[in-house]
């Protein structure tokens, strides 16, 4: 395995007005139920939208509320109660606290209540829902969304990371992008975009070999390397429109691109007579620095987040393994000594730990471990794993994963307790960057 990564996501699609409701403290007997995804999951209800007023938009609202359901069981800290037990009246329902029959809701189990409603517009819909802890009869917080029909599933998104955000007090990961690389038509290996519960969508049509997305921190377009030409190149292209250019051309090998978090700088793994090193490159000028000058091969690079250090995969001690150093190239120190074959780091946007992928018993997994060194945790244990990528809460990793025939995508929690398949159909699923979070 031998992988060039990078990442963050999008411009905004939505006309879309967000409100506080309310941002009261979480409550304790909520949080002693929901320590981390895969823990003991809150029992949560969540009722269909009341209809308030203006058009009928039934179909949308019932996608709003499908879609709601299944983020919450997706992350894992959440288990939503199956809709046929709520005791519910819509005709006598509010969505204020004096509306609601909190012990009807404690009757089914509920420790959790997402309780909203909907006005249909002209062209669009608006809505507004409420987390409610049911134990105490209050309300943690709120949304007011609102959007066209086409934006149905992205208004989900959005509530499912609030809800998160008033249980654990930091928003969730849904309202965003996966790039990856799939080979489809077992022809060309493209770039793809994927977005939870919305079509698939190609990136690049080079009719040839693309590999390592990664998004600008803008969410704008993202960097990958292809084969069109005959060689590789790294090509910077536009999310929203596929508009492409050429970034770094050089007689070699270059690949890896990673964007800085301040957006101006990148890192590329290059190969050149015959040894591969890590370079940084500022967009628009000819001149490369490089980083590493070691004999043994040096890939993969990734950003801290603060944009001071520099995790990479590094042959220098005789087997690959994960390293770190200054954006100068200076102070480099390896971090992986367990395992003969470790690469691909992934610094996590919090900056506290770095994720991999290693070879254990001739399959690669997905461990985690402190960025500033200590014992890993694998969080993976079936099948072949590679290409881990964070999303943009800490919280999880999408990486490769084959269990079948195929390659495909899939989301686990850091404890390796909650794990989803993303992507589906034939051909194989690769290289996964995980965006930040739309605007």
């Amino acid at each position: 395995m031998n992988r060039y990564l990078a990442r963050p996501a999008l411009v905004p699609i939505i006309a879309m007005t967000l409100l506080a409701i309310q941002t009261a403290a979480v409550f304790a007997q909520i949080r002693g139920e929901v320590r981390g995804p895969g823990a003991t999951r809150m029992p949560i209800a969540v009722p269909d939208l009341l209809f308030v007023g203006g058009e009928r938009r039934d179909d949308a609202a019932r996608r709003f509320v499908e879609i709601l359901r299944a983020d919450l069981i997706r992350s894992g800290l959440f288990r939503v109660i199956d809709p046929a037990a709520y005791i519910l009246d819509p005709s006598s329902t509010g969505l204020t606290r004096e509306d609601i029959n909190f012990e009807n809701w404690r009757t089914i189990g509920a420790l959790g209540l997402v309780l909203g409603g909907y006005e249909g517009t002209d062209s669009g819909i608006q809505l507004e829902a409420r987390f409610f802890d049911v134990a105490d009869r209050s309300s943690t917080g709120g949304r007011r969304l609102s959007g066209g029909l086409d934006d149905v599933a992205r208004l989900a998104h959005r509530m499912a990371d609030a809800v998160i955000e008033f249980v654990t007090g930091k928003p969730g990961p849904f309202d965003s992008r996966i790039a990856f690389i799939a080979d489809g038509d077992r022809h060309f290996r493209e770039v793809y975009s994927f977005a939870f519960d919305e079509p698939t969508r190609p990136i690049t049509r080079h009719h040839s070999i693309t590999m390592a997305p990664s998004w600008h921190p803008s969410g704008d377009g993202l960097l990958f390397t292809s084969f069109r030409g005959g060689r590789p190149v790294l090509y910077s292209v536009d999310h929203d429109s596929g508009q492409d250019s050429r970034l770094a051309s050089k007689m070699g090998v270059n690949v890896g691109g990673v964007w800085a978090p301040d957006g101006k700088r990148l890192l590329l793994a290059r190969e050149n007579a015959g040894n591969t090193d890590i370079y940084l490159l500022e967009p628009g000028s000819t001149t490369m620095k490089q980083l590493t000058t070691h004999w043994g091969i040096d890939v993969n690079p990734s950003w801290s987040p603060d944009g001071e250090q520099i995790a990479f995969c590094s042959s220098r001690s005789g087997s690959p393994q994960i390293y770190t150093m200054s954006v100068s190239g200076e102070n480099v120190r390896r971090l992986t000594f367990d395992g003969t074959y470790n690469c691909a780091p992934e610094w996590s946007p919090d900056g506290r730990n770095i994720a991999y992928a290693g070879q254990r018993n001739g399959r690669f997994q997905i461990f985690v471990m402190p960025a500033t060194g200590g014992p890993a945790r694998q969080i993976t244990v079936s099948g072949s794993n590679e290409d881990p990528s964070w999303s943009p809460d800490s919280r999880y990793l999408v990486f490769a994963g084959k269990r079948g025939r195929y390659r495909k995508l899939y989301m686990i929690d850091i404890l390796g307790r909650s794990e989803t398949q993303l992507t589906t159909g034939e051909g194989d699923d690769s290289s996964p960057s995980w965006s930040g979070r739309l605007d």
